[in-house]
């Protein structure tokens, strides 16, 4: 049945495939489909037809804050990856598809000589998923930039909503608590110095490949930042760093992240990532939260 809508609406689609090759943890099980709708009208037409058949599913951007379970997941995953277009409404206003990577959105802004999105370059995410974790790093927040979001809503209908109404805070939107699906968001951007921008760029991508294990898979920092502390300096004052389950693995460079050392499963790195929020509360009283989301 499902083979047979894909195939008469001429979307895209993955049978029986590993979730591994989908997330940058590089973990978990197989997913009995992924479908890539190519625009928000094939997006639609499949929600409704996965609602409208009690088919589970699950939306997935680039899957870089995400793990799925070893067992794999029965149903169909949703990934926007084709939901790629770049379009410049005007001067300074840019629609860019929920399926664009933040490090092509940055470079290709950076090239046009417009800011205020530059502190993303070299975030692994896509767009959608920076707008559903509001993503941020080095002081800014995607949020700053944004001027309506594009979804899908709960029935299948295209809607804009304006960032007053997003409700975004810390790794928090208004997304999280609907079932929308992103399909693009229209940024408000500011003129400015192209050499300027790229050297900014360049400086935070060299930060990062600095401070962090950028060699392994990893879903970028694991924890949320608590309030009035750091969340890995917390983790390497509790003598954390360096801890291993299996194949995860505290980063010894940058304790914030929880690696994949190369044989990692699901299991492990949950098992890991709570240990470290277990010790950090007895060891410190400070409670820190999981960052990834596990499928």
């Amino acid at each position: 049945m499902l083979k047979s809508f894909f195939e008469e609406n001429e979307i895209q689609y993955l049978e029986n495939e590993s979730l591994k090759k989908h997330t940058t943890f590089k973990v978990g099980g197989k997913a009995k489909f992924i479908a890539l709708p190519s625009d928000a009208a094939q997006a639609a037409k499949l929600l409704c037809f996965l609602k409208d058949s009690g088919i589970k599913y699950y939306i997935l951007g680039k899957g870089s804050n995400v793990i799925f379970r070893d067992e794999g997941f029965d149903g169909v995953i949703v990934k926007t990856a084709n939901l790629n277009k770049i379009e410049y409404l005007d001067d300074t206003t840019v629609y860019s598809g929920a399926g664009v990577q933040l490090s092509t959105l940055c470079k290709n802004l950076q090239e046009k000589s417009l800011k205020g999105l530059e502190f993303c370059y070299g975030i692994p995410g896509n767009v959608g998923g920076g707008l559903f974790m509001n993503a941020g790093a080095y002081g800014g927040e995607i949020c700053s930039a944004v001027w309506e979001v594009e979804y899908l809503d709960e029935n299948c209908q295209l809607k804009k909503i304006n960032v007053k109404d997003c409700d975004f805070s810390y790794r928090h939107s208004v997304f999280q608590s609907k079932n929308w699906l992103i399909t693009g968001c229209v940024f408000k951007l500011q003129l400015g110095n192209k050499e300027e921008i790229l050297a900014f760029m360049e400086d935070i991508m060299q930060r990062r490949v600095t401070k962090q294990p950028l060699d392994k898979p990893s879903a970028g920092s694991s924890f949320k930042r608590p309030a009035g502390y750091f969340a890995a300096a917390l983790i390497e004052e509790c003598g954390l760093k360096g801890c291993s389950v299996g194949g995860a693995q505290v980063s010894e460079k940058h304790s914030g992240f929880i690696i994949n050392k190369g044989d990692a499963t699901c299991t492990d790195i949950v098992a890991l990532a709570e240990h470290v929020e277990k010790v950090v509360l007895e060891k410190t009283g400070v409670k820190i939260e999981k960052e990834m989301i596990i499928v």
